[in-house]
C-alpha cells in the first residue's frame, strides 16, 4: 500500500471519528429526557468542539506535511 493511500485512511477515519463525536453532542440535548438548559449546553458543546477540531487539525496536518508532488503523482 503507498503512503498517500495509508494517509487518506487515516484521515478518513479521523474525520469519521469527529463528525461521529460531534454529531453524539449534538443530538443528545434532543435523545435525552434530562432538563437540559439550552445556553449552558451551547456553551459547552462550542468549547468541546473547539478542542476536537483543533485535534483534528493537528492530526491531519502531521499526515499531510510531507506530501509532495512528487508523491501526490505517483
Amino acid at each position: 500500500m503507498k503512503t498517500t493511500q495509508v494517509r487518506s485512511i487515516i484521515a478518513l477515519l479521523i474525520t469519521g471519528v469527529f463528525m461521529l463525536i460531534t454529531s453524539v453532542l449534538a443530538l443528545y440535548p434532543i435523545l435525552t429526557e434530562d432538563p437540559i438548559k439550552a445556553d449552558t449546553y451551547a456553551d459547552f458543546f462550542a468549547k468541546t468542539s473547539g478542542v476536537y477540531t483543533g485535534i483534528l487539525g493537528v492530526i491531519i496536518g502531521y499526515y499531510f506535511r510531507g506530501t509532495s508532488e512528487k508523491e501526490i503523482n505517483s
